[in-house]
């Protein structure tokens, strides 16, 4: 059960981890990880796989955002409070 749209995002980091360092090994992994830490994800959370998760989240007018970590913006603020 590989949607289209999956296998088009896989390929698109595959394609540019290997333009950017010209080793196919080096995408490979990229996409392996991309892969693993999805189904990480999925069964840390306990959810069934929607491949149009991030469509439906778009749809809905809701940011998508890393739960954990620092975002863009947080990193921003961090840099502009040393000035």
């Amino acid at each position: 059960m590989n949607p289209p749209q999956r296998r088009t995002v896989c390929k698109a980091l595959y394609e540019r981890v290997y333009e950017r360092s010209g080793m196919k090994m080096k995408a490979y992994v990229a996409v392996q990880k991309r892969l693993l830490l999805m189904a990480y994800a999925l069964w840390r959370h306990g959810v069934d796989y929607d491949p149009l998760y991030l469509a439906n989240r778009a749809e809905k007018g809701k940011k998508i955002v890393p739960i954990g970590g620092t975002t863009q913006d947080q990193l921003a603020e961090a840099e502009l409070s040393y000035l």
